[in-house]
């Protein structure tokens, strides 16, 4: 007896089941092992679709959570290599139609395999990939090494891979292959299921929109970036001047966004040599940043080609139609895709004007007259345009396929780096001449400065020499007056004693005359005048030498006998100085000298006399000015082949703040119609510049100031 069971929870096939009844009459059910084995098939197949289905809702709530590429990618390969085990789970996104290479955009690994991510791969070396990209199916090889029609380079990926197995299948959107999904086995060789190719199946056909969705998103934002950066440029030429900040933001930015290994500008010198001017890099591409490069197959017709607008893009230097010495030229800079714009500015009038000369300049040298057919430089066309240099994206790991919109974005960028580097140079230009004319009218101001100075000093130097003549005539003619007295008062002593020896011998030998001689004597006091009259021609003779010191003073102050350098005694010019001012050594101020042993100085003995004049002059004033007592101490000392002379006061100090220009011209501190503020002015002149020595100042407000002046033994 049959019986059907049915399951009413379950969507299984009914089974029918064979009820065997025993001699008790109790049913036994015996179900065949064949059943067993299709309920079992369908309960994995059950699981599997669960699973399936999660693992496709997981990717869709990913593709929905964000429209970040490489986040997407990644959780679809871990949630893929999770499910299946496998040792490592890649996504290889093909960035454009043209390209040749598929670059690892996602990926998971278990940890004991060799990372893949970033990792280009080129199809071309590949036949695994050029026969999934054919095929509209998964792709199971169990032994991927014996994998026919694999190249050098895709064998030797694969060994640093590490794979023994694969499944991979190609992602396709609208019939277009976008990229390629792959579970690598690097443990093991593994045989590939039917479910597993369904599953990478499913998910392939989830990631293809992923994908696509994420190159639109990635390419609105890219057009959303570079307009963003036009638009940065654009306000920094509005705002700034300073070029070199500009172009090195234009670099930086657009290696960003190129994601390329190296973004250069050119800039042309004579002969199409150039140089390096700003760069941006990614390690580890050697830096050729200020490098001058000669590109000795850089033809007129490329720079004609340049100077109308031309942007150049090269996907493959080998493949572009180059000459073979500007291949190796690229080569050399490892360089394997360039993409190109020029830098094309207008020519103003001051740079057509130079260049015109210097044209002329070369056809005066060379005897020719004909104008060259093409430009041989880049500032000799005669066009109104120059070719200022290039801006030039390059790629260094691989050959790359520019896209139309990065060409046209290098385009804009390049007309508006022409813009920048225009307004910069001329924005230099004006700088430059007013830099020029600022310069001029600094020199021309210090030119009338230094007349009026020169004349000042001379007027200065005038009116002391003047005094120095009246000093010198007066004192000679006071010394012609003293000599007289001078040298007569040792025959008024001798008179003077010959008349008393004489009065003293009348008494003696007139005895009847002496009451007579002693009432003239008492009458006329001739013993007081006989007491009195010595002492009296003695301070003559004080005054007469007195007279004779003061002169011998003025004559070493004024020293009109010595226009020339000579050696002489600055200590006896310093003594000079104080007799010169001896009026204005009041009471309540105290000279204090502390001179040194000094060997004679070669000198110009007046101007170093005025030198000391003024500071101690400067010294009796800053005192004065105090109102209190003070004291001005006066050092010299001889050491070093140099002499030191020290003048220093207890009077006011010089502020901190004009120190430094108590030298200068016209300077003073004082009231007008007190200084002129040439004092100082001709000190620094008579010791620095004519003498070779030093002046230095050192003072401190309410303490008083030191003059520290060293003279070379010797005038060099």
């Amino acid at each position: 007896m049959y019986l059907k069971v049915e399951s009413p929870h379950c969507p299984w096939p009914r089974v029918a089941s064979k009820l065997t009844e025993t001699e008790d009459g109790i049913s036994e059910e015996d179900i065949s092992l064949i059943e067993t084995e299709e309920r079992e098939k369908l309960i994995v197949q059950l699981q599997q679709q669960v699973q399936l289905s999660s693992l496709l809702n997981q990717i869709n709530n990913e593709i929905r959570r964000t429209l970040d590429l490489e986040e997407v990618l990644n959780s679809a390969c871990r949630l893929l290599g999770e499910a299946l085990q496998c040792s490592r789970t890649s996504i290889l996104v093909k960035e454009s139609e043209a390209e040749e290479s598929l670059i690892t955009r996602g990926e998971y690994n278990r940890g004991d395999s060799f990372a893949q991510l970033g990792m280009k791969v080129p199809i071309a070396d590949n036949a695994h990939l050029q026969t999934l990209i054919s095929e509209d199916k998964p792709l199971a090889v169990a032994k991927f090494a014996d994998f026919p029609g694999l190249g050098e380079e895709t064998r030797e990926i694969t060994k640093t891979l590490g794979i023994k197995s694969m499944l991979a299948v190609a992602t396709r959107y609208q019939g277009r292959v976008n990229g390629v999904i792959g579970l690598h086995q690097c443990d093991r060789e593994r045989e590939w299921t039917e479910w597993e190719k369904q599953l990478i199946e499913g998910v392939a056909s989830q990631l293809a929109i992923a994908i696509n969705q994420a190159k639109l998103y990635a390419e609105t934002r890219r057009q959303a970036e570079y307009e963003s950066l036009l638009r940065l440029l654009s306000n920094q030429i509005r705002s700034t001047l300073d070029i070199k900040t500009i172009l090195q933001t234009a670099v930086r930015e657009v290696r960003q966004l190129l994601n390329t290994d190296r973004v250069v500008i050119y800039q042309f010198k004579d002969k199409w040599e150039g140089e390096i001017v700003v760069e941006d890099i990614v390690i580890p591409w050697p830096s050729i940043f200020g490098d001058s490069i000669t590109d000795n197959c850089f033809s007129q017709e490329y720079a004609q080609h340049y100077l109308e607008g031309r942007v150049r893009a090269i996907d493959d230097i080998e493949k572009a139609g180059l000459d073979r010495c500007h291949v190796d030229f690229l080569t050399a800079l490892q360089v394997k895709s360039n993409l190109i714009v020029p830098i094309v500015i207008s020519r103003n009038e001051s740079s057509s004007l130079e260049v015109e000369k210097e044209e002329n300049e070369e056809k005066r040298r060379s005897n020719i007259g004909k104008p060259s057919p093409s430009p041989s430089s880049p500032s000799s066309s005669p066009s109104p345009t120059r070719l200022w240099g290039l801006m030039i994206a390059q790629e260094c790991q691989s050959i790359r396929h520019w896209q139309p919109q990065e060409t046209e974005f290098l385009r804009q960028l390049g007309e508006q780096m022409a813009i920048a580097i225009q307004q910069g140079e001329l924005y230099a230009q004006v700088q430059e001449a007013a830099i020029k004319s600022q310069a001029q009218a600094e020199h021309l101001q210090a030119t009338l400065q230094e007349l009026r100075s020169t004349q000042q000093q001379l007027i200065q130097s005038e009116k002391m020499t003047s005094l120095g003549q009246m000093v010198a005539g007066v004192a000679h003619e006071i010394n012609n007056a003293n000599n007289f007295i001078h040298a007569n008062l040792f025959h008024a002593q001798e008179y003077a004693k010959t008349l008393i020896v004489a009065i003293d011998t009348c008494t003696e030998a007139c005895p009847e005359a002496a009451d007579t001689i002693s009432k003239i004597a008492e009458d006329l006091e001739l013993d007081y005048i006989e007491e009195d009259f010595p002492k009296l021609l003695k301070s003559m003779q004080e005054g007469s030498d007195r007279i004779r010191s003061i002169v011998t003073t003025l004559r070493n102050f004024s020293r009109l006998d010595e226009s020339e350098f000579k050696p002489a005694n600055l200590n006896e010019g310093i003594e000079s100085s104080l007799a010169m001012l001896q009026n204005r050594l009041k009471s309540g101020i105290e000279i204090q000298k502390e001179y040194g042993i000094l060997p004679l100085v070669e000198c110009h003995a007046a101007q170093i006399n005025q030198v000391f004049f003024h500071l101690i002059q400067n010294a009796l004033d800053a005192i004065l000015t105090s109102g209190k007592p003070g004291k001005i101490t006066i050092r010299t000392e001889s050491k070093d082949e140099l002499v030191t002379i020290s003048i220093r006061d207890s009077g006011v100090g010089i502020p901190i703040e004009i120190q430094n220009q108590i030298f200068d011209p016209f300077f003073t501190t004082k009231p007008v119609g007190k200084g002129t503020g040439l004092g100082l002015s001709i000190c620094y002149q008579a010791i620095v510049k004519d003498h070779g020595g030093t002046i230095r100042c050192y003072s401190k407000v309410g303490e008083g100031t030191e003059f520290v002046v060293q003279l070379p033994l010797a005038v060099c």
